[in-house]
């Protein structure tokens, strides 16, 4: 069978133009492609331009507001919301929450506490709460003075309030040399001072004392 060269021709003809369609195809499709993507990329570019500059000015605007610390500052001992532990001369533990301590001088011992509160108890089981805005506690002396008006509550249901006072650690005893204002079943009583000693468990009032007596809460006591 004798071939046909003229078909055979046409043939290679048509595949070659196809292949020709198909690359004319491509290339407008990457070139459409890049008419998309081309000036996306010009704009984050841009947008690049104008953020970096900004960044750099913040960065810088954030290292001048930063402010060193004072010298001696690290040295002082400061804690925030904590429980504050003293240990009398018998080694009984005494607590007193503070919302803030801190070393008054580095080395210095002398802690001033912000709002302290803590119960003072004794060895016959009674007890004193007392609390006041400004404490100091002397770790040289191993006293807590407490001042700005000092509120004190009694377990036997006495209240009583004073402008402050010192609480030795050494003799177990709290005293105040100011004027006391006193609430109780008793009535109400205004002193020149106090002491509490915690060994016996016994308030008592001293100096020049007035007390106004409720006959009946002392009878009702009594009875």
């Amino acid at each position: 069978m004798a071939a046909d060269f003229n078909k055979l021709d046409s043939f290679f003809q048509a595949d070659a133009a196809g292949a020709r369609s198909h690359q004319k195809l491509n290339h407008a499709q990457r070139v459409r492609l890049a008419k998309l993507i081309l000036p996306g990329i010009a704009a984050f570019l841009l947008s690049l331009l104008v953020i970096i500059p900004q960044l750099h000015k913040q960065i810088n605007e954030i290292k001048i507001d930063i402010t060193k610390p004072k010298a001696g500052e690290l040295e002082k001992l400061h804690v925030e919301h904590t429980i504050f532990y003293i240990t009398d001369k018998d080694n009984h533990v005494h607590n007193i929450t503070a919302d803030n301590i801190d070393e008054t001088a580095p080395g210095s011992k002398l802690i001033k506490i912000s709002s302290p509160e803590g119960t003072m108890p004794s060895d016959n089981g009674t007890w004193l709460n007392l609390k006041s805005p400004t404490g100091y506690f002397d770790q040289n002396k191993n006293t807590l003075t407490l001042q700005d008006n000092v509120e004190g509550f009694y377990s036997d249901g006495i209240t009583m309030e004073t402008p402050d006072l010192v609480y030795d650690f050494n003799v177990k005893q709290a005293h105040g040399e100011k004027p006391v204002k006193a609430e109780g079943f008793f009535g109400d009583l205004h002193s020149e001072g106090f002491t509490y000693d915690t060994r016996t468990g016994v308030l008592i009032f001293t100096g020049a004392t007035d007390i106004n007596l409720n006959e009946k809460n002392i009878k009702e006591n009594r009875q």
